[in-house]
């Protein structure tokens, strides 16, 4: 018997996108995926580092399963760590997808890389070095 999971577009998944620091060039910015998608009633049942922090009914709550740190400099997309609470990656493997082809797709010109700290993982995510280096990026 097959472990079926909730798809990307399941009502269960719920993207937010953040910016939490920007200077003149470079956004640093954070994906968080939650699982159930209904809103808190109360403000500080969630950390929200946006600004302004959203409010009661539009500050979207759930359980955080997955987080993913990234910058944006120019075309240049840089994941720089992340986190996962759940039972497997599946919730980080979604917020890649949603990175890759909502957010910055490569059709537009977006180039998005990686260090070489959990190789397979990133590999299995269609991530690719493209020199021998140990201190290079994977690309994908």
């Amino acid at each position: 018997m097959a472990i079926r999971r909730p798809s990307i577009s399941s009502p269960n998944w719920l993207f937010q996108d953040f910016l939490y620091f920007e200077d003149g060039t470079e956004q640093q910015r954070y994906i968080q995926v939650k699982y159930d998608g209904e809103p808190y009633t109360v403000i500080s049942e969630t950390f929200d580092y946006s600004n302004p922090p959203y409010s009661n009914a539009e500050q979207r709550g759930g359980d955080i399963v997955a987080q993913l740190d990234y910058s944006v400099i120019g075309q240049t997309i840089t994941i720089e760590s992340w986190n996962v609470e759940w039972r497997d990656e599946w919730p980080l493997r979604l917020a890649i997808n949603y990175l890759r082809q909502c957010l910055y797709p490569t059709s537009k010109g977006y180039l998005i890389r990686v260090n070489k700290e959990a190789y397979a993982f990133w590999v299995s995510e269609q991530f690719f070095p493209t020199t021998n280096l140990l201190d290079d990026y994977l690309y994908g």
